[in-house]
């Protein structure tokens, strides 16, 4: 009869460490080799938590030398830059626009007008 139990160990989101761990009265390998002595070895839950440390331990030193400082690398400082333009087809679309939107704004103001000549020649007459 063979039993196991899972040991579940999480450092983070990006290492995961699952220890599978038999035991029991039958021997998983009848015969006297290497893969027996892992399989004692890892038995032993000194030896995982041991291991799960190391291996912590190393995969927090290779984030600390993987980390990159995103304010210093060139899409992070393109993002703030336009890019110039020197198609005719380019410089015709922007002045189209600007045209459009001063025509826009520029008749809102002409509608107004009326109201803002009204209302200047009220406040001087009052005074």
């Amino acid at each position: 009869m063979r039993s196991s139990k899972m040991l579940h160990f999480k450092s983070s989101t990006l290492f995961s460490l699952v220890l599978y761990v038999t035991s029991g009265i039958e021997p998983m390998c009848p015969c006297e080799c290497e893969y027996l002595d892992k399989i004692d070895y890892w038995s032993d839950e000194a030896n995982q938590l041991k291991q799960y440390n190391e291996l912590s331990q190393k995969l927090a030193e290779l984030k600390r030398l993987l980390n990159v400082e995103t304010k210093n690398l060139s899409s992070f400082i393109n993002k703030k830059i336009s890019a110039a333009d020197e198609r005719p087809s380019a410089s015709v679309t922007g002045y189209l626009g600007a045209a459009v939107l001063g025509l826009v704004f520029g008749l809102i103001f002409l509608l107004d007008l009326p109201v803002i000549i009204h209302q200047i020649r009220g406040f001087f007459r009052n005074i």
